[in-house]
This record gives structure tokens, sequence and C-alpha cells, in this order.
């Protein structure tokens, strides 16, 4: 497409643009490429429509030479050309076009219209021509200013060398990272050699030989120690330049990334070290559930090879949500972070075994989630050591107790001993009885009413003399004494045997009402003389929980507070108040003591292993810690209230639906390898 602006002055007679002449619109039809026509009449309209650089010629049809003049003055000096069409062959009308700054003039004669097309594609050639040289030379200069910045800038030294070895070109980088050793100002030509250590010298000849025997580029690291003793690495870099006769050396100085890429080696060394050796089992999950590294600890436990487990799901053997709790999974879908959560993993042999499993999630550089690293460790020996550190503080406490155990069976023992005494005593008496009584029997039998007589008054003397109604209901008596003497007995020894009996590896309903009465009688034997013991017992559900902890719980809070009211140094007995009751969805139970409390700064650490305010050898600061423990195990709370001189309070929340299951699945659906 040509676009020409032709410009023609006149009166239209139909009131449109000034019409060109009939040889002009014949010389524009054969121009032959397609042309979009545009008109002007003044001055102001030519320059704003010569400002669009896609004008390709400005055609003034026969106008009046002051007309051209104003005309070519509005056209800017980048303006596309301009072509005056001269009316007749005035050679003075074509010299002051071609002053005023027209590009050429034709005739308006016999072959005007042969003419003008010629000239007009030769114009628009000439526009088009310089307007691509503009192009390609702006193109040029550009890419020339590019390739300068990049020399320039490029923290790389860069310098050009002929094949005699002198240096030809060089950037800034090459003069900061090997200085010219000729005065400043000086111009001197010099070898590279002369400007580089020795071995980076050795490296670029053994390039050159390289290059020139296997016609490929060189690349090779080199190390060079300063004066000072501090090693420095180069990388080198030489390339064959056309013809073969200079060559180019890039000299990066790639210190500082070759000490971070040891420095990261020696991490990674160290990393795998570290994860390789630890003893706790280390395991990375993808989204999908799939194991994508296993250390060697977690290999051991879950019963695979080096590298057996990549891409097994973890929940073959974890157990799947709802089953136990998994930590895993929760930090999967939720990105929960867990530490030292307690769970069940089945071991490559079928067993169960508990665990101890801290995760959090893998995330990238975005902050999205990648997956989970779980860190776990095989927590058998810890429960059994747990369970016997529990079963001796049980022990210990029934120690305690022992003194006050041993009086509550004596008591029984010493009026059963006695009664057993009187009772032979009456079984001597009612032996004489029982001998008159079977001579009376045998006079009867012979029928001499005199034998008889004195047989039934021998029986009767016999009566009175060991007074035989009080003989009947004195013995009476004390067999029932001697009952319920042996029924207590029977009862504190059944208390003692459930106390210190273990506990089952699993939840069973219990009865927190009946566990914390036989806890109080057992303890209450000890204190009876010093405490006041009252109870305020309201119906409760049975609930899911390891009852003889919860006994252990109960010991540990009522032996403290007898401790703490004994500690009061006061004759009167203190008061030990037990309440249970239901509020919402848990159950509450209270045991409140009138002792010496404890201090603000000892409630924060009560709950600490082995922190004890008793003096050395009185108390080891395991019972208020392991309560604590057994509590929490059960998705519950223990709290404190204390005032010195007044008293303390614990409080002891226990959920009435057991939170999600620590127990093993059942054998019946194993699952794993």
């Amino acid at each position: 497409m040509i676009r020409i602006l032709v410009v023609a002055t006149g009166v239209d007679p139909l009131g449109g643009p000034p019409p060109m002449s009939v040889d002009t619109t014949a010389g524009l039809a054969r121009l032959g490429d397609p042309v979009e026509l545009l008109r002007a009449q003044t001055a102001e309209e030519v320059r704003d429509i010569t400002a669009d650089p896609s004008i390709d010629l400005v055609l003034f049809d026969r106008l009046e030479t002051a007309e051209v003049a104003d005309m070519l003055a509005a056209i800017a000096s980048d303006g596309p050309p301009s072509i005056v069409v001269i009316d007749g062959d005035s050679e003075a009308a074509a010299l002051d076009a071609f002053r005023a700054g027209a590009s050429d003039c034709i005739y308006f004669g016999p072959e005007y219209d042969n003419v003008l097309p010629v000239v007009l594609l030769e114009q628009v050639q000439r526009r088009r021509n310089e307007r691509q040289r503009q192009v390609s030379d702006a193109r040029i200069r550009w890419l020339e200013d590019l390739n300068a910045a990049i020399v320039s800038e490029m923290p790389a030294a860069l310098v050009v060398i002929d094949s005699g070895g002198l240096i030809v070109a060089e950037n800034p980088e090459f003069g900061r990272l090997f200085p010219c050793r000729s005065a400043v100002g000086e111009v001197v030509t010099e070898f590279l050699a002369a400007r580089l250590p020795v071995q980076l010298s050795d490296a670029v000849d053994r390039a050159e030989r390289a290059e020139s025997d296997r016609g490929s580029h060189f690349h090779e690291l080199v190390r060079v120690e300063d004066i000072d003793a501090t090693a420095r690495a180069y990388e080198i870099r030489h390339r064959r330049l056309a013809g073969k006769e200079r060559g180019l050396v890039v000299i990066s100085d790639v210190t500082e990334s070759e000490w971070l890429s040891e420095r990261l080696e020696a991490l990674r060394r160290d990393t795998r070290d570290i994860i390789e050796n630890i003893n706790s089992a280390l395991i990375v999950v993808d989204l999908a559930g799939r194991i994508t590294f296993a250390n060697p600890a977690a290999e051991r436990i879950l019963g695979g090879a080096e590298g057996d487990l990549g891409g097994r799901q973890v929940e073959d053997w974890f157990a799947r949500s709802g089953q136990v709790a998994n930590p895993i999974e929760e930090c999967l879908v939720s990105g929960t972070r867990s530490r030292g959560a307690e769970t069940y993993l089945q071991r490559g042999d079928g067993q169960w075994i508990p665990v101890g499993v801290s995760c959090s999630p893998r995330l990238d550089a975005s902050g999205r989630s990648q997956g989970v690293v779980a860190v776990f460790q095989d927590l058998s020996d810890h429960k059994e050591l747990e369970l016997q550190v529990r079963q001796t503080e049980k022990m210990a406490s029934i120690g305690r107790l022992a003194a006050g155990v041993a009086h509550e069976v004596n008591n029984p023992m010493g009026f059963i001993h006695a009664n057993l005494h009187q009772m032979s005593e009456y079984l001597g008496d009612l032996e004489r009885y029982f001998d008159a009584t079977q001579r009376l029997q045998l006079a009867a039998i012979e029928g001499d009413s005199e034998v008889i007589r004195a047989a039934a008054e021998d029986v009767a003397v016999v009566a009175r003399e060991i007074d035989l109604d009080f003989v009947r209901s004195d013995f009476e008596k004390a067999l029932l004494e001697s009952g319920e003497g042996a029924e207590r007995i029977r009862h504190i020894v059944r208390d003692l045997r459930d106390f210190s009996r273990p506990d089952l590896p699993a939840r069973t309903p219990a009865d927190v009402n009946q566990a914390i009465d036989s806890t109080a009688n057992i303890v209450y034997t000890m204190m009876k003389h010093s405490v006041v013991l009252e109870k305020d017992y309201h119906d409760l559900p049975k609930i899911e929980a390891y009852p003889m902890q919860l006994k252990q719980v109960f010991m540990n809070l009522l032996v403290n507070a007898h401790q703490a009211i004994e500690a009061r140094g006061k004759p009167e007995p203190g008061v030990i108040r037990i309440e249970t009751d239901t509020i919402g969805e848990e159950i509450v139970i209270r045991i409140s003591d009138t002792g010496i409390g404890i201090s603000p700064a000892d409630q924060s650490r009560i709950f600490e292993p082995f922190f004890t305010t008793k003096p050395v050898g009185a108390g080891t600061g395991l019972g208020l810690s392991t309560s604590f423990n057994i509590i929490d195990r059960h998705g519950g709370r223990i709290m404190v209230e204390s005032e010195v001189g007044r008293g303390t309070l614990f409080e002891i929340r226990l959920p009435i639906s057991p939170p999600k299951a620590e127990d093993p699945p059942a054998e019946s659906n194993p699952r794993g390898t």
C-alpha cells in the first residue's frame, strides 16, 4: 500500500476538495501497487498529515510558487519526500521548488502521465530504503551499545589475544582483576602471560593447545594462591575467533561460588550423616501420602531394605484416620504440626508398637505444602519404663500407708482374737452343760423317775453356774463382731489389691466415684486421727479410662492433702473434702484441703518432674508430674488453686467422651507388610 498526500488548490463546483487534473489521476493509476490518496489544501493540513510516518509521498499538483514554498515549509525535515508538478516548462519555477525543499519536479506536458508514476515510485522506493537504513542503523547502534554494555559490565574478565599472546583488547573487569603493570597513561603492548598469575597463564596455554588439537572450546577450573596465602578459584574459558588468528579468553572469579558449593556439599554430608545415624526414624511423605525418603532407623522399624520403602503409602504402617490418632495424616490434610504426639504403627513383623511422632509440613519457596517430614521413635521401652515407674510410685504410696493400714487391720484382728479366746471359754462352759443334758437323756431312756429328777436338777445347776442365757447371747454377739472385723479386713485387702494391680493395656469402662472412694478408704486409714474426710458424690456416667491410673492420681492428691494438713502443726483435725459432679460434657473431681497451701512461686512448678518442697528423702517429686501426665493421657485437665495458710484445691476435668483412641487397632484387621 502506497500512501500519497495530494495537495491541490482551486474550487470544486460540487463543493468537494479541489479536483486533480485528469493526467495526474491517470498517472497515479499506473503505479500498479494499491494506492491510498489523502487530500490537503492548507499548510496546517500538510503539517498534520505528514507527521504520520506511514505517508510515503507528498504530491503538489500545479500550485503557485508561493503556495508551494509555504506547503514545503510545513513538512518536517525527516518527513516524506515531495514532488512538485510544474505547470509548463518554467525552469525558474522548478528551481524555486528545489530551493524550497522539493525532492523532485515534474513538468506538466505531453509525457506527464507516463513520467509521473516513474518518478513517484523512485521517490517512494528511496524513502522506504532510507527508512529501512535508519532502522538498520538504529538496530546496529543498539546491538553495539548492548555489546559494549555486556563486555564492560560483565562480572567476568574478557581479553582478546593474538596468535603471539599479545593483548589486543580487554574489558574493565580484566583490568580490575589483573592490573596493567605499565605507568598510568602510557600505552604499552603487553603479553597476556605478563598480566596473569603463573597458574592462569599455564591454563591459557593448555586451552590453546587443547583447542588446536580437538577443535572444541576449552573450560577449566584453576586454583591460585595469593601472596597472603589466600586461595582463589578462577574459571578459564577459551575460544578461537574468526580466522583462528585471535583468541577470546574469559576468566571468572568463582571463589565465592566454589566456597558456597563446598560449604553446601559439606552441609549435605553432615545432614546425611546426621539423618542416617540418629536413633529416631525419619521419613518424608509427599502430598499423596507416599514415602519419598526413609533413613536407616525408619527402615529398621518399618521392615524395609535400603530404598524399598520409596513409593509406599504411609498408611501401610500407620493406622488410618478414625482407628487411632494419625498426626502425619492430620499434617497432610490441615498442615497441623505435632511434637511428640503418641500413636501406634504396625511394624514389618505385624506387631503394633507405640510411637511418638513429631511432624511438620514441607514448604516450598512460596509457602505451599509439598508434603510432611515426620520423625518418630519406638516408645515400647519407654512405655514399659513408664509403667514400672507408675507401679513403683503406686507401691511407694502403699508403703507410706502401711502403718495406717496395719493399724486398721490390727484393730479388727485384736477383737477377733479376743472374741475367739472368749468363745473358747464359752465352749468349755457349754461342754459342761451338754454333758449334763446328755446324762438327762440317758436317764430318760432308763425310765427311772428318781434318776431323771436328779439329772434334771443337775442340768439346772450347771445352767445357773455358767449363766447359760448370757453365754448364748454373748457368744452370738462375739461371732457377729468377728464376722464384721473379718469383713472389714476383707475390704481393706480388696482395696489394696485393686490399687496395686497394674492397669490393663486398653481403656475400660470406669466408675470414677468407685475409684476415688476405694482410694479414699485406703488413704483414710493413715489420716483418720488428724483429718475429717467429707464426701459429696453425684451420679456420674462411666467413662472409658485406665482406672488404676486414675486411682493413683487420687492417691497422690489425698496423700499430699494429708501431708499439707499435718504440716500446719495444729492439734485440731483438718478437713479434706472430695466432690464429684458432671458439668457439660465433662466429669469434675475436686479435692480440697485446709492445709498450709502452696506459694505462688511454687504453683508454676508443682507439675515439673522431680520438683518437691519436701525434705530430702521425704518425696520423689514425681507424684504430681505423674498425675498430670495421666490426666493429660485421658484428654483431661488438672488445675490448682491455693492460698498460703488457707489450703489448696485441685480440680480435675475428664471428658465423658474419650479422646481419639490411642490403643492399637484390633489384630483381627492387621495391616502392613
